[in-house]
């Protein structure tokens, strides 16, 4: 099927799959029903079907974002909107389509979508926080873990002292946030249809004094349909909402994600070059000593012994470097870049297919309206 959910679809051989089979929405903080199968050797259960409040959902996200300071998390979807019929059955997301249609996707896809995500990540997989989220018997209540430490950068970062390519998507992730939020900025607001159940309440005040009655039946007709394009138009406005409009909110908030993991980048290579800093430092004052005429050797040893400290810390800081930029760099290019483009473009081809559908629908209210006037 043509659906995001299973654009990602996982294989036989993944090591950890999330399904979610059933949603109760009827409840302030719905419960989503996730069954899990794993053959992680780490975890004690290989297949379970276990409860979660969305709020769980939350808690997971924040710790795996505190706890993981090289793999991009995706942030967590707003909570499903879950829409009924008349029967009170429970519609697709894409609730447009009148028909009951089981190969729709249910309200809750952004969700699997995400969980899809974290669960094909190979450093998340191996997240103690996770493992807690699916074995855990009482809910998801993680104990407090040391977090990771997120510094801002204490020393300046040169152009030169990074590849042009990097300055390159760092330019690119800040210009695509800032058109975002222009979109949002521009997007209509519901509340602009009312000129057409404005008009039909005319037609209707019309009507109500027309003697003649094959006028009175034309307004009558005119407006009826007038109700209706207004009720087709209040559809276009929450099917544009439920589409595209929330898609561009959730991707700030992704860019946004991005932005920090430059920073983050950044951050850690600040580190490095205060580090080296302190290397070269140590090691001016131990040449200074050499040329001494008078060695102190206490002074000496101090001095050696600092060197070689500042040399493990220099040591330590270049390979977590290396290891947060070059894993965020694999991310950034190989999971953020394209699940925002497959994002953006479903979410696009929706919002066209849901427009579609509503004006012919509208078209179809106009042609009844015409028909009757033979």
């Amino acid at each position: 099927m043509d659906y995001h959910h299973y654009e990602q679809q996982q294989q036989l051989d993944t090591p950890l799959i999330f399904n979610i089979t059933t949603v109760d929405y009827n409840r302030k903080d719905p419960v989503f029903w996730i069954e899990t199968i794993t053959t992680l050797t780490k975890y004690k259960h290989k297949t379970r079907r276990i409860p979660r409040y969305y709020s769980e959902l939350e808690r997971l996200h924040d710790l795996l974002l505190t706890t993981l300071d090289d793999a991009y998390i995706p942030v967590l979807p707003p909570c499903p909107r879950p829409r009924y019929d008349r029967q009170g059955r429970l519609l697709s997301r894409y609730w447009w389509y009148q028909q009951q249609d089981n190969e729709l996707p249910t309200p809750d896809i952004k969700i699997q979508q995400w969980l899809d995500r974290i669960a094909d990540h190979e450093r998340v997989q191996q997240s103690e926080g996770l493992r807690e989220f699916v074995e855990s018997e009482v809910g998801f209540r993680p104990q407090r873990r040391k977090k990771v430490k997120r510094h801002k950068r204490r020393t300046s970062i040169n152009h030169d002292d990074l590849e042009p390519e990097f300055w390159q998507l760092n330019d690119h992730i800040n210009t695509f946030r800032t058109c975002l939020v222009q979109l949002e900025t521009a997007w209509p607001s519901r509340g602009n249809t009312s000129v057409w159940s404005d008009l039909a309440s005319a037609w209707v005040a019309y009507g109500g004094i027309e003697r003649d009655p094959v006028l009175f039946i034309l307004y009558k007709n005119i407006a009826k349909g007038c109700q209706q394009i207004h009720h087709l138009e209040v559809l276009q406005d929450m099917a544009a909402t439920d589409t595209l409009g929330d898609e561009i909110t959730y991707q700030i908030s992704n860019a946004e994600n991005a932005q920090n993991i430059m920073e983050q980048r950044l951050s850690v290579l600040s580190d490095y070059f205060i580090s080296r800093k302190r290397t070269e430092s140590s090691l001016r004052n131990v040449e200074r000593l050499k040329s001494s005429s008078s060695i102190d050797r206490e002074r000496a040893s101090d001095a050696i012994a600092e060197l070689e400290e500042a040399r493990r810390i220099e040591q330590n800081a270049l390979q977590k470097y290396e290891r947060i930029d070059g894993n965020y760099d694999r991310d950034l290019e190989y999971r953020y870049k394209p699940q925002l483009a497959s994002d953006m473009i479903n979410a696009i081809r929706e919002y066209a297919k849901s427009q579609l559908v509503l004006e012919k629908q509208k078209l179809a209210t106009w042609e009844n309206v015409y028909s009757c006037m033979k």
